[in-house]
């Protein structure tokens, strides 16, 4: 593998393809979940592991072949849980961070769970929210559950108790916290899913809890409209808080893991978010949050920028009444009682959003006691946790969401200046000469304005954000030039969530490889299949970010020995100024020129 630090900083031709071309030329995006014929928002690659099913229900135990060990039980304030161990790591699995969301509770904040009796069993996954993508059938309103995984020297370490198998009911052994014992930082992962799919399950952990070493947190949330519904009469019960229940439970989940790090190892004073896509755009909200106030230290957001608009009140509100005039739920005095009582897959059914050139139907709602003001709005006025941060894309990562229009067929190049006048208007003329015909396909010409008109060039302000305010801010982006065409008519290289499975490579924790449920794809494993440079590639972003979570920077000393230099997003912007960091197979090296790479002079 080649890590290249930059001597000087790299030509833009070197990112937009060389003279004359239009945006990246032919490296760009990856393939991993092309999500059926309504995508999302923000799409998340399901980044399915083989031991790891999307849904419920399978158990977590090592694979045939693996030695039996002691099976660690933690102490929670919920009670204790039995952790299942594989290689180096042990892994909790379905811990409830919050009560059930049903009934009379369903679309109020989430309030603490009942303890339980006896020991819980960690090897079972929770159910994935209600959602209508892959994972609808293991789904449930029964979900506000958090998956830990973190090194079995840091649970020891920890003092919990091991019993004699990996199923055993009683306690043989204890082990005894080690005097001075270093506590791990923590990193808590908020899948994607255009808020309205995705679950915790779909990510093996290992590999960062292991290489960190740190203590890795998966949390699911309630999605969609379950998850973003705002009424008059929700604002009025609620005194003002609705419209953010998925926030609201991303929130209780910090605070569970707050209370809980130190039983396994981690440090509650030391706990990073990170998140992709709908994820990363949760992550700003976090971070915009007064509730969440001193909960995080740093933040990672993952093609999700924070400029991304989200809905107010108002407007949530009159979106909410007419789903529930869809639902039969018209009465004001009656339609909370109403909608309580309908069916989830009632619920589901009232459909989301067209295409990504659309607004979502459902997304946090600001105005609320959650959310008072757009992220963007209190990062920019200081009001926002200040910690640092990194942020980042994939370099094409519009290819994927090309599938929605029209499908099946070739796009044509009269489709594609259709589409620019009827979405965009009033930036019609200078988006038809930056991204001219002829250059490339007209899909590749569609995946390049969603690439750079709805998360590169927000992203770039987003950094420009934090970094005013005082942030250190670190960007990166992440291609695999040469990678098959994720669709037919676009270019080869990454899409949009392709980083992920170099993050969580399948398999890393000793398990058999899967391409998972129908509609995944399977990501880099540890199998035979991945090439040096990519395994390399993998390694080093989870260096990367564990760095990052243990210090704030991912330039920190490591065990692992020197990385290519991260440069830090600058102040002041200029064509030659170091930017980011780009990651790609067999290249690590500093990279400049990023907005002019994807036309942020029309965009902003």
């Amino acid at each position: 593998m080649i890590l290249r630090r930059a001597a000087a900083p790299m030509r833009l031709s070197a990112m937009a393809g060389g003279p004359g071309a239009t945006g990246r030329g032919s490296t760009g995006q990856g393939s991993t979940r092309l999500a059926g014929m309504l995508l999302p928002l923000f799409l998340a690659a399901a980044v399915l592991c083989g031991a790891c099913d999307g849904g419920r229900g399978g158990s977590a135990e090592p694979p045939g072949g693996l030695r039996a060990v002691p099976a660690p039980v933690a102490a929670t304030t919920g009670g204790e849980v039995r952790g299942v161990v594989a290689g180096d790591v042990v892994s909790f699995y379905g811990i409830p961070y919050a009560a059930a969301p049903v009934g009379n509770l369903r679309w109020r904040a989430p309030v603490p769970p009942a303890p339980w009796q006896g020991v819980r069993d960690g090897s079972v996954r929770g159910h994935p929210c209600p959602q209508t993508d892959a994972l609808a059938a293991a789904a449930s309103e029964d979900c506000l559950f958090v998956n830990v995984t973190a090194p079995t020297a840091a649970v020891a370490a920890a003092g919990v108790t091991s019993t004699g198998g990996s199923t055993g009911a009683s306690a043989t052994a204890s082990v005894t916290a080690r005097t001075g014992e270093v506590r791990r930082p923590v990193l808590v992962w908020i899948h994607g899913g255009g808020f309205a799919a995705g679950s915790a399950n779909e990510v093996d952990m290992s590999a960062l809890a292991a290489g960190g070493p740190a203590v890795l947190v998966g949390v699911n949330y309630r999605l969609g409209a379950l998850g973003q519904l705002a009424l008059p009469a929700l604002t009025t019960e609620s005194g003002g808080d609705a419209g953010s229940y998925a926030v609201a439970d991303i929130i209780a989940a910090l605070r569970w893991v707050r209370d809980n790090a130190a039983a396994f190892g981690g440090d509650p004073g030391n706990i990073t978010i990170f998140g992709e896509s709908a994820g990363s755009v949760n992550v700003c909200a976090v971070l915009a949050a007064p509730s969440a106030r001193g909960l995080v230290q740093r933040a990672v957001m993952q093609s999700g920028p924070c400029l991304w608009p989200f809905p107010a009140m108002a407007a949530a509100e009159r979106t909410g009444e007419a789903f529930a005039a869809q639902l039969g739920c018209t009465d004001p005095a009656t339609v909370l009682g109403c909608l309580r009582a309908t069916p989830v897959e009632r619920v589901l059914d009232m459909g989301g959003q067209a295409d990504v050139l659309t607004s979502p139907r459902w997304a946090p709602v600001t105005g609320s006691l959650t959310l008072p003001r757009p992220p963007a709005e209190a990062i920019a006025e200081g009001a926002a946790d200040r910690v640092p941060v990194i942020v980042g894309t994939v370099r094409d990562e519009g290819r994927a969401f090309t599938a929605n229009f029209d499908p099946g067929q070739e796009l044509t190049a009269e489709r594609f200046t259709q589409i620019v006048r009827e979405q965009m208007p009033d930036k019609a003329d200078a988006v038809l000469a930056a991204y001219p015909l002829g250059a490339v396909p007209p899909r590749e010409r569609l995946a390049q304005v969603i690439t750079d008109r709805l998360f590169a060039c927000p992203t770039a302000r987003s950094a420009d954000l934090f970094t005013r305010t005082g942030s250190r801010v670190y960007g990166y982006e992440f291609d695999v030039p040469g990678l098959t065409p994720v669709i037919a008519g676009v270019n080869p290289g990454a899409t949009h969530t392709a980083e992920l499975p170099y993050l969580f490579p399948a398999g890393s924790s000793g398990s058999p490889t899967s391409s998972g449920p129908a509609g995944f794809a399977a990501g880099p494993s540890a199998g035979p299949s991945l090439t040096p440079d990519q395994r390399d590639l993998s390694a080093a972003m989870i260096d990367y970010w564990t760095r990052f979570a243990a210090a704030g920077d991912p330039n920190a000393a490591s065990s692992t020995g020197p990385l290519p230099a991260w440069p830090s997003w600058p102040v002041t912007r200029t064509p030659t100024s170091p930017d980011r960091l780009v990651l790609q197979p067999g290249t690590i090296e500093a990279g400049a020129g990023y907005a002019a790479a994807h036309h942020c002079e029309i965009w902003g």
